[in-house]
């Protein structure tokens, strides 16, 4: 599945005042279900994290997740914000997916583990 991304700061603050929140204990997911074809995800790291580094590898932690979980997602149709609120250094990937994996379920957006 062909997945792009939410670039613009318009749509970032439409799923902030729409959207849904599932939060877990190291990653905030936003969510808002929109017309349209796909699931469009976007990835955040503020300063609380730490340096530029730091903030990047939160995010490219973030994706691999998504990749992971992407084809599980049940809702075709979605903007979905990940926002970190982790210290890479301080948690494994494993964890980070756990978490991911759990919120993703709270909010009813994830098919069970096959």
């Amino acid at each position: 599945m062909a997945s792009r991304r939410l670039k613009s700061n318009k749509q970032f603050r439409l799923v902030y005042s729409e959207g849904e929140k599932a939060a877990g204990g190291k990653v905030v997911i936003r969510y808002l279900k929109r017309e349209g074809d796909g699931i469009f995800p976007g990835f955040v790291a503020s300063k609380r994290i730490g340096k530029a580094c730091q903030r990047n590898r939160a995010k490219r932690l973030m994706r691999e997740i998504f990749r992971r979980l992407e084809e599980r997602i049940t809702a075709k149709n979605l903007w979905i914000v990940f926002i970190a609120s982790f210290s890479p250094r301080e948690n494994t990937f494993q964890e980070i997916l756990e978490d991911v994996e759990g919120s993703l379920a709270r909010a009813g957006l994830l098919s069970p583990n096959e």
